[in-house]
């Protein structure tokens, strides 16, 4: 599982990964405006398919080992 993850990261995830963790660290939630709420999405949205990339590598990997 490990390799999967290292393979599905890219080196522009972790640009991603350090922005999102700086903004989130950094927003105002008791009074989120338009924008933030659009990148709160956003970053969701590269989360969720950050981890159906880690699950196609995974079950590639899977199938590998079985052949």
């Amino acid at each position: 599982m490990l390799q999967a993850i290292k393979k599905s990261l890219k080196p522009f995830d972790y640009v991603l990964l350090i922005i999102a963790v700086w903004m989130f660290s950094n927003f105002n939630y008791d009074n989120l405006g338009i924008i933030d709420i659009v990148y709160i999405v956003t970053f969701l949205i590269w989360f969720v398919m950050l981890i159906v990339r880690t699950n196609i590598y995974y079950q590639g990997q899977g199938r590998k080992q079985i052949k």
